[in-house]
This record gives C-alpha cells, structure tokens and sequence, in this order.
C-alpha cells in the first residue's frame, strides 16, 4: 500500500516536474518575447522594468519550487501537502504569465495606435509640403509679374523723359519761331 502511494506521488511529482519543465520553458520564450520587444518600446521603460520585475520574481518562485522539490524527495511523508502548495504556485505563475501575455498585447495596441497616428501626421505634413509647393510657384509667377512691371514702368519712364524732351524742344522751335515772326513783323 505504501508503495503504491509511493508510486502515486512519485507519478504526481514527475508531472509537477513535466508541467515545471513546460512552464519554464514558457517563461524562457516569453524572456525572449520581451527581450524583443524592449526595442520597440523603449519609451515605456517603467512599465518594462515593472515586467522585469515580475519575472525576477516569478524566477525566484520557480527556484522555491524546485527548492521543495528537493525537499520532497527526501520526505515522503509531508509530500502531498507540498505537491498542492507547488500546484498553487503554478496556476498563481500561469495567472501572471496571461497577465503578463495581456500587457504585452495592450502594448502592442499602444503601439499600432502610435504608428497609425505618426502616419496621419506624416500624410499632413505631405499635404502642407504640396501646398507649400503650390504658394511657392505662385510665389514665383507673382515675382516674375512684379519684374514685368517693373521692366514695364522703366519703359514708361524712358518714353515720358522722351516726350519731354520732344516737348522741350517743340518748346523751344515754338520760341525761335516766335522771335522769328517779331523780327519779320518788325521788318514789314
């Protein structure tokens, strides 16, 4: 009988040990999940550090559990109760690690949204770099009807110094033939 209760915890403990196994290597994957993604969001350091953390301490709690392991192997007696606590232990990690699994997509919901709204502001900048593109060819055709203006003006200024010179000396013909008719007028 005691053999087969033996036997029966022996058979529990190689299932806590295989369930250990998967959720450590569950922890290693998301150590790597997250060391990935401290790239991508390293303006959320707090939270980071805070999942560092976690998983420090969910690292301390395996080491515990294999600490009692140990310990369970050398009393067989006081076996059951610790296999219920290490039992405990696991669903209280699994708990942690979906936390953990939840953290990390509203991060990358966070992010997406980041992304979404960087690329609105990038189509605005866009918009207002083709306006500003617009203006500046406006810009350009304004300055060249100012040119032509003022090429049009200094025509202008040529044309009337022009005619005031042709009306100085029309002026002065008129004068010349004025004396003129005095001098005939005088000599009748």
């Amino acid at each position: 009988m005691n053999e087969q209760i033996a036997g029966q915890i022996l058979g529990e403990l190689k299932g806590i040990r295989e369930s250990q196994q998967v959720m450590q290597n569950e922890i290693k994957s998301m150590q790597t999940e997250i060391k990935s993604m401290q790239a991508d969001i390293m303006g959320i350091k707090d939270s980071h550090q805070s999942m560092q953390t976690e998983i420090k301490s969910m690292q301390t709690e395996i080491k515990g559990i294999k600490d009692s392991q140990q310990s369970m192997q050398t009393e067989i007696k006081s076996m059951q109760a610790d296999i219920m606590g290490i039992k405990d232990s696991q669903q209280s990690t699994q708990t942690e690690i979906k936390s953990m699994k939840s953290e990390i997509k509203d991060i990358k919901e966070s992010q997406h949204l980041t992304q979404t709204q960087l690329n609105e502001t990038n189509e605005i900048v866009r918009a207002i770099r083709h306006r500003q593109e617009e203006t500046n060819t406006k810009l350009d055709a304004l300055s060249m009807d100012v040119y032509r203006l003022h090429g049009e003006v200094l025509s202008l200024k040529d044309g009337q110094e022009r005619q005031e010179r042709i009306l100085e000396k029309l002026s002065l013909r008129s004068i010349e033939q004025e004396a003129e008719i005095r001098d005939l007028k005088r000599i009748k």
